[in-house]
């Protein structure tokens, strides 16, 4: 007979409480109750529970601060949890449950069935759990005892074979070889444990980056859907998501370069540039998460010369400043933002009037990973590697960071100097070019009478562009595969090709070898842009090579696609290897 497991059920209301024990009859569970959240982290101290169902409005502390509570504790860190709620019903709450580790969000009042069905999966796989670690002890014990056994037959060998020179030798030849093999085999794990601890570094330093841009893109374009924004915070609002979808770009392309972070590389694309520019950018990214809180931001931004950096990267850096400090300041409080110049170096700080930092804590600050041990900390959570990111980004530049704070609920101070000249002391940053911007100043080339084949698996990127070319004036056929795109140029070939790489079945080498193996009247000799997210040096060659005329890498830059198409069509290109 399989043995209880224990449900925590967790309501400041008893009737609650008695309508969960009525539903949850079953006799393998255990349910134990808790009126209030810390009766619940009494609980959680003293035992392991297979599911913890949790009411969201409860005096003294609420389900979300219990649930992250539960949730630093590492006995506790995984226990599923499942709110239940009659009060909060927006989309606001449900996410912030998932936020704080919910597995489920369910509102009152609900269906008992749906309720015992969820709780028994949990159940089972709690059980499973258990009976995984039961089965792992069980495998240990025979290890450990099949260990035992070779160690005492090896012992009634060597003294039984005592006379015999040559096989006393054999004998302590074959210690030292798996005493070898033991100590390969330790040195494979030791390895095996750190590319894994690097590979979670990666991925968390990863998905830090990718947020910076897209906070702003989902900031802004909230308040487009409002519907309330006037032309001058339209346009706003349409620069402020461009810049930063060009930024993720940048950061999606140098997805293999976050790790040497970890390593202690990282390429730099160096270019002057105006830090007054970058701050302001990365202010507009953090507006919208101020204004909802209602902090004043205050901006003191002299004019300094351009310094040598990389742009993205330090408005990385200044995201994470200026956005740390509105996380870590309450409702109508302020932040301020100073740049000047002192000598031969540039200073930027912010200031904010929140939560402070406390002087145990202020000395590791900058360390990846580590979070203040306040309960106030703990309600913001977060990863510990914004302010790590900082530092390495600065030091990159040839600069320094530093923080500053009086105390708990004193507010604090980040400092950031910068050289004038950025100068690296040991070897040479690599740079590298980034794909121009379109300018949208400039006229593009007009497309009138030009046939297009657009060939993509993806729909919404076939129809994206098509539309772009056809609104500068191109004739688009579009096909999902390279079995349709031949089908078109046997009824007639289009003027240039246009082909994504990467698509299921055949991909966009099948297509241009297929085209290229085609009569001359038929369009084998029809010049052909490679349109694809494979950026790499390499990828761009083997485009080439196999018959392509441009490659051009995803996400599409107008100038660069309207002007390749245009070229191509006028000059009527000769296939490579022709």
């Amino acid at each position: 007979m399989s043995r209880e497991v224990d449900i925590l059920l967790v309501d400041d209301h008893e009737e609650n409480l008695l309508a969960l024990e009525a539903i949850l009859t079953d006799e393998s569970y255990h349910l134990v109750r808790a009126r209030s959240g810390r009766d619940a982290l009494r609980e959680v101290l003293g035992r392991d529970f297979a599911l913890i169902l949790l009411d969201v409005a409860m005096p003294d502390l609420d389900g979300y601060e219990t649930a992250s509570l539960i949730r630093q504790r590492e006995r506790s860190r995984d226990t599923p949890i499942i709110f239940l709620t009659a009060n909060y019903r927006s989309d606001l709450h449900v996410f912030r449950g998932y936020s704080v580790g919910a597995v489920d969000y369910i509102f009152k009042p609900f269906t008992p069935e749906i309720l015992q069905s969820k709780v028994a999966v949990f159940v089972e796989l709690f059980n499973k759990r258990e009976a995984l670690k039961r089965h792992s002890a069980a495998l240990q014990r025979a290890h450990d005892e099949l260990e035992e056994r070779v160690r005492a037959r090896t012992g009634e060998l060597a003294a039984a074979n005592t006379a015999l020179r040559a096989e006393i030798s054999e004998r302590i030849r074959i210690e030292r070889e798996r005493l070898a093999l033991l100590e390969r085999e330790q040195i494979a794990r030791a390895h095996a444990e750190s590319v894994n601890r690097m590979k979670d570094e990666f991925l968390a330093t990863l998905s830090h980056e990718l947020r910076t841009p897209l906070n702003a893109i989902l900031g802004w374009a909230h308040l487009l859907t409002t519907g309330k924004a006037d032309d001058a915070t339209t346009q706003r609002a349409i620069g402020v998501i461009r810049n930063n979808a060009l930024a993720q770009s940048q950061l999606i392309e140098d997805i293999l370069d976050v790790s040497r972070i970890i390593s202690g590389k990282l390429r730099l694309n160096l270019a002057p540039l105006s830090l007054r520019a970058v701050i302001e950018e990365a202010l507009d990214s953090v507006t919208p998460a101020a204004e909802a809180k209602c902090i004043a931001i205050v901006r003191h931004l002299d004019e300094v010369e351009a310094i040598t950096g990389d742009k993205d990267r330090l408005q990385q850096v200044f995201w994470n400043l200026l956005s740390n400090a509105v996380k870590f300041t309450p409702r109508d409080g302020r932040v301020t933002v100073r740049l000047s110049r002192t000598g031969e170096d540039a200073i930027i700080s912010v200031e904010d009037s929140g939560i402070g930092i406390s002087p145990d804590f202020l000395p590791y600050v900058f360390d990846r990973f580590t979070q203040a041990d306040g309960s106030a900390t703990r309600r913001h959570g977060g990863l510990g590697l914004g302010m790590a990111i900082v530092r390495h980004l600065v030091e990159l530049h040839g600069g320094t960071v530093c923080a500053h704070s009086e105390g708990e609920n004193r507010g604090a101070t980040f400092t950031a100097t910068l050289p004038m000249r950025v100068a690296v002391a040991e070897e040479p940053l690599e740079t590298f070019e980034t794909p121009p911007e379109s300018n949208v100043s400039e006229p593009l080339p007009n497309l009138d009478g030009i046939r297009i084949l657009v060939v993509d698996d993806e729909a919404d990127s076939r129809g994206f562009l098509s539309a772009l070319l056809e609104e500068h004036g191109a004739t688009v056929r579009v096909a999902g595969s390279t079995g349709e795109a031949i089908d078109i140029f046997t009824a007639g070939p289009p003027d240039v090709l246009v082909s994504d790489i990467a698509m299921p079945g055949q991909d966009g080498y099948d297509l241009i070898r297929l085209v290229r193996d085609l009569a001359p009247h038929d369009g084998g000799r029809t010049p052909a842009v490679a349109l694809t997210a494979y950026v790499r040096a390499e990828d761009a060659d083997a485009a080439l090579t196999a018959g392509y005329q441009r490659h051009i890498r995803k996400p599409v830059i107008v100038s660069e696609l309207i002007g390749a198409v245009a070229a191509l069509a006028a000059a009527g290109a000769t296939p490579v290897g022709d």
